[in-house]
């Protein structure tokens, strides 16, 4: 078995932090918001992390004033969750999100949701469907939240995704909001053990062949399931392996990173990284249980059965240990530093199970980060 401690360093022992969404009407009356106050602070007092998510049309003065209300209830401002998410889909963006950040300003993440249909809206110059059912002009509409991200870098725009996101194992496990540290959307309450990957040190490890990379992906899902399974019972089980450094990797063994060639071959790679994963939370469930993972889902008819690969009938059969191994983040395919020559590798998004959409901490301008949301984006809905 792959020594973690080899491939992770020092992070290696570190437990699983469980990661928590409230979600919050943005409707709800002041007085009703003794559940919402108390989800927060069960989550706290559980040592997770936490992401409020706000519902509904969001106007943003009664958006403000509830989440004010809210912070005085935890015991001030400082005491506000760890993530904020809210509708990006709104009349005044810019608005929201000034109102939104005095009633909570100790918030270290802000995730703006992107309805899926807003993206062709964008594309084609048209209307968009708000919160509150309304329309307005797209492009108007996606400049001012460029602008927002211009001037706060703690705001993500994340795209939504139907369902429980890209992942096919988890199918009706649908997404409650963003994770507070990586904007991956997750159910409410996840039960996760997140093991960062450099994957160039994975190429080093197991080498550039396909079959050595999927048994280095079964060892680490072997290895991790027991630190998840040793934490307490209750919760989703949730095992994100996060490859990054994906780019890098390829640009540094030569490849370069606009030739279709080097997209087949990190795709070829990625495909049997997940599909060892997959293999390993497989046998997982078979020998222990779903331990509150997936369970086998209901057969469909034979011919469906017959139509899906190895990976999905393994599962349809069996379950699975785990609702999402593969995550990958759209800038781990496309760093800042390669600008547009990195954009090619985007649709390997499609090899992942989730995505971070966190964006990356500095480095960039607006108009990459326009370009690159919006290919990510499409290739996230067409998974």
């Amino acid at each position: 078995m792959v020594d973690l401690d080899a491939i992770r360093g020092p992070a290696a022992g570190t437990p699983p932090v469980p990661a928590r969404v409230v979600l919050l009407d943005s409707a709800c009356p002041l007085e009703n918001l003794d559940e919402a106050a108390r989800l927060l602070g069960e989550a706290r007092g559980a040592g997770c992390r936490d992401t409020l998510r706000l519902v509904g049309p969001c106007e943003p003065e009664p958006a403000g004033a509830l989440l004010a209300a809210l912070a005085a209830r935890l015991g001030g401002p400082e005491q506000g969750p760890a993530a904020l998410a809210w509708p990006g889909a709104t009349r005044a963006p810019e608005a929201l999100a000034a109102e939104l950040g005095l009633a909570s300003p100790s918030t270290g993440a802000r995730y703006l949701l992107l309805p899926g249909a807003a993206l062709e809206a964008v594309q084609r110059r048209g209307r968009l469907v708000l919160a509150d059912g309304g329309e307005g002009d797209a492009r108007r509409w996606w400049a001012e939240l460029l602008a927002l991200a211009a001037a706060d870098p703690r705001c993500s725009l994340v795209p939504e995704a139907p369902g429980p996101g890209v992942t096919r194992l988890a199918p009706g496990s649908p997404w409650a909001g963003p994770s507070p540290g990586a904007g991956e959307l997750i159910p409410a309450r996840a039960r996760r053990l997140r093991l960062p990957l450099d994957f160039d040190l994975l190429l080093t490890v197991a080498g550039e062949q396909p079959a050595a990379v999927g048994r280095l992906a079964a060892d680490l899902v072997t290895a991790a399931d027991e630190r998840v399974a040793s934490q307490p019972a209750g919760a989703a089980r949730r095992l994100a392996l996060e490859l990054d450094g994906i780019a890098r990797a390829a640009v540094a063994r030569g490849r370069d990173p606009r030739s279709f060639a080097t997209l087949r071959w990190v795709k070829r790679l990625l495909v049997a990284f997940r599909d060892g994963a997959c293999a390993a939370s497989v046998r997982l469930a078979r020998q222990h249980g779903p331990g509150g993972g997936p369970a086998p889902f209901p057969l469909p008819g034979r011919l469906e059965v017959a139509e899906t690969g190895p990976r999905e009938r393994a599962v349809l059969a069996h379950g699975a240990r785990h609702s999402h191994l593969v995550c990958l983040s759209p800038w781990s395919l496309a760093p800042p530093e390669l600008g547009r020559d990195a954009l090619g590798l985007l649709p390997a998004l499609a090899c992942a199970d989730s995505i971070s959409w966190r964006r990356p901490a500095a480095g960039h301008d607006v108009e990459w980060y326009s370009e690159a949301l919006r290919f990510a984006w499409a290739v996230a809905l067409r998974s």
